[in-house]
């Protein structure tokens, strides 16, 4: 369920803008010029929206206008493709996704024509109705001479914290000392016990364990990630895991370390308490520490103990 409500919060902050057709209202302005526009023939379907405009047969003018204005752009005449993206401002365009479209189309057609204040100034407005996809300020050959300049670079950045709201949250940032490439050995020695590539992911709201042992064929996998409660939670699931997944609760930075809780069964299916320790050494050591009790806490024995040193 959690790795489900990841994907639909990723996919509903996704805006595609030179598919954006694909994300805009969906009521028909012409059988004919729509499978033209559809089909990516921009001369034809521009032609046929034209004459829909002179005759007046159809009154979704803020659709018309910007589909119109997205013929042109991909035919490279953005002076023509702007006229009738302004055009379609002047009628206000009633949704935030009709917005963020118009004005990402508006600010790539004048960084076309190498237009940077107005550029900036439409992606303003796209930022303000909501759009976020700063990936289209990465790669857009438009955009290409612009991308130094400290304006377009505070507004690319602005877009990608609201894409990615967990990489500004210190809460979210706590667990960050394990990203990395690993080399793990049992703690105090030199006895290799495995690799961990550990990687920062879902928009920096995830953190995934890749563990691969050294010694013999087993291998696994953690997401860790701040619950509905605000603790941090890993769901471990390993390769001979047949009972379903490990998880550890109760999740919490504390005196450098994260610190999580668990129960556990002991080899005579006892349920024991856990806990389960991260230690944070420096930049470039981290410390893994099991341990469990079958008297409440009173007294603990270590299930394993690991250092990880990071790759040079």
């Amino acid at each position: 369920m959690f790795l489900k409500s990841i994907l639909i919060v990723l996919f509903s902050s996704i805006v595609f803008v030179d598919n954006a057709w694909s994300q805009m209202p969906t009521s028909p302005l012409s059988g004919k010029a729509d499978s033209l526009f559809f089909a990516g023939n921009w001369r034809s379907a521009g032609k046929e929206y034209e004459r829909l405009l002179k005759s007046g047969e159809n009154n979704n003018s803020v659709l018309l206008l910007n589909r119109l204005g997205f013929c042109y752009q991909n035919m490279h005449d953005f002076n023509k493709a702007l006229a009738y993206y302004k055009k379609a401002e002047m009628n206000n365009p009633a949704s935030g996704m009709m917005k963020q479209t118009l004005y990402a189309r508006m600010a790539k057609s004048y960084a076309a024509i190498m237009d940077f204040e107005n550029s900036l100034s439409a992606l303003k407005k796209a930022v303000d109705a909501g759009f976020v996809n700063f990936e289209e300020l990465d790669t857009a050959l438009p955009y290409a001479k612009f991308r130094k300049r400290i304006e377009f670079a505070t507004l690319r950045d602005t877009m990608y914290y609201r894409a990615f709201p967990c990489m500004t949250n210190p809460h979210a940032r706590e667990f960050d000392f394990w990203v990395g490439e690993w080399i793990v050995f049992a703690t105090g020695t030199k006895t290799l016990q495995g690799r961990s590539s550990i990687q920062r992911v879902s928009g920096g709201c995830l953190i995934l364990e890749n563990w691969t042992s050294a010694n013999y064929p087993y291998n696994g996998k953690s997401m860790n990630f701040l619950d509905s409660t605000g603790k941090w939670q890993q769901v471990w699931v390993g390769a001979s895991e047949t009972r379903g997944p490990n998880i550890f609760v109760n999740g919490r930075y504390e005196d450098n370390a994260m610190r999580f809780d668990f129960i556990a069964q002991d080899q005579n299916a006892r349920y024991v308490k856990g806990r389960f320790t991260f230690f944070n050494q420096g930049p470039n050591q981290v410390r893994q520490l099991q341990e469990t009790s079958a008297d409440d806490g009173k007294t603990w024995q270590t299930v394993y103990d690991f250092t990880y040193i990071r790759k040079k």
